[in-house]
């Protein structure tokens, strides 16, 4: 198989896989420390509780290798300077290459969370190791602006010729908002008052900067899609629902900051962080049910088929941020069994569909052959 970095999609998706229980976990459990650990819930031996961990154990797990085996194969492809070189000279395709960013950005949250969870000593140690954490953070940060800047100089100047962009469009916001999450658990973690106001500036200039690209890129492609109507193809349809996890990292970054500046700088805005979690959750849903609509055909007779595509990983992805836009409006706004009851079943939903699209992806299932 030919590589591009959008296989990078199938470790973000495990990594977002290995979030949503420990998430459930982290806000619903009693557990002592700014981080659950294994420790905290040893004489917990109910059915719900073993598959959380079981799920977050084997999608870790699964995580890393992936994150290793791609970062490999990236770097004999970059070998290759006519193949890279292409790649990025296409503004219709070179978004991709934000991809393996996204997925280094979810690994620092795997890292903070679901890692920690399984070394009981590393997450009490968490805190003060961040004081170093911010480096590599600073580094993820300042690659990203430049990866900005020079694959958006291929969308803006292009010699006047025409380009039909997708929802795949999105992905450099989608990393953005990647690392502003990892910003915000770098801020809220870091015992340092330093690292955590290096933590929380750093974060902000990538909401800022995430929002301000969304915004622009948004309505180019809501208004072009109204204007044109043109259906996509069976492949794009499913990028559409890049736009939910998206508006779930920037809202649970939002309202991690919101929690910093109100406790360490007393600078309430709470009302922000309301909106940034309740409303965009509500918008989530309004998209998700659109899309669900607009493309129900495609979910009853493409998705089963076995023919894979890098989009899917997006199903994925969805149930991520409604599982964790819908644990933290539990825990801060609206306490509801419903929206517990949601939280376990979209993390049964998402390892069903993850495991559906990555045996489609490794092959084991494979497309039929084409009868002429």
């Amino acid at each position: 198989m030919t590589f591009t970095p959008l296989r990078f999609q199938s470790a973000l998706a495990s990594g977002g896989l290995a979030l949503m229980p420990f998430v459930l976990m982290q806000f619903t459990f009693p557990h002592q420390g700014k981080i659950i650990s294994i420790n905290d819930i040893a004489n917990w031996h109910d059915l719900a509780t073993l598959f959380l961990v079981a799920v977050l154990l084997v999608s870790t797990l699964l995580h890393f290798y992936l994150v290793a085996k791609l970062s490999l194969e990236f770097l004999q492809w970059r070998k290759s300077a006519d193949d890279m070189q292409t790649f990025l000279a296409d503004p219709a395709m070179n978004v991709g290459i934000f991809s393996p960013v996204v997925a280094l950005g979810m690994s620092v949250n795997v890292v903070l969370g679901p890692v920690a969870f399984f070394i009981p000593d590393f997450a009490q140690a968490v805190p003060a190791l961040l004081g170093f954490g911010i480096y590599p953070f600073a580094l993820l940060f300042l690659l990203l602006l430049f990866m900005t800047v020079a694959v958006g100089k291929t969308w803006l100047f292009r010699d006047g010729k025409p380009i039909a962009f997708n929802y795949n469009w999105l992905l450099d916001v989608f990393a953005w908002g990647m690392v502003a999450l990892a910003g915000s658990g770098v801020t809220m973690a870091a015992n340092d008052p330093q690292v955590a106001l290096a933590g929380s500036v750093l974060t902000l200039c990538a909401i800022s900067i995430g929002l301000f690209i969304y915004a622009i890129k948004g309505i180019y492609l809501i208004v072009a899609q109204m204007t044109h109507g043109n259906t996509p193809a069976e492949p794009l349809k499913p990028a559409h629902f890049v736009v939910v996890p998206i508006n779930c990292l920037f809202a649970i970054s939002i309202f991690k900051i919101a929690d910093y500046t109100e406790r360490a700088l007393s600078i309430d805005i709470t009302a922000l962080a309301f909106a940034s979690v309740v409303i965009l959750f509500s918008l989530a849903l309004f998209w998700i049910a659109l899309c669900g609509v607009a493309f129900r055909n495609w979910f009853r007779h493409q998705f089963p088929k076995p023919d894979f595509y890098p989009s899917q990983w997006g199903l994925v992805c969805v149930l991520v941020g409604l599982e964790v836009l819908a644990v933290y409006s539990h825990v801060s706004y609206y306490p509801s069994i419903l929206l517990l009851g949601f939280a376990y079943a979209s993390i049964a939903v998402a390892s069903a569909v993850y495991g559906f699209v990555f045996l489609k992806f490794s092959g084991f299932i494979k497309p039929l052959p084409v009868t002429v």
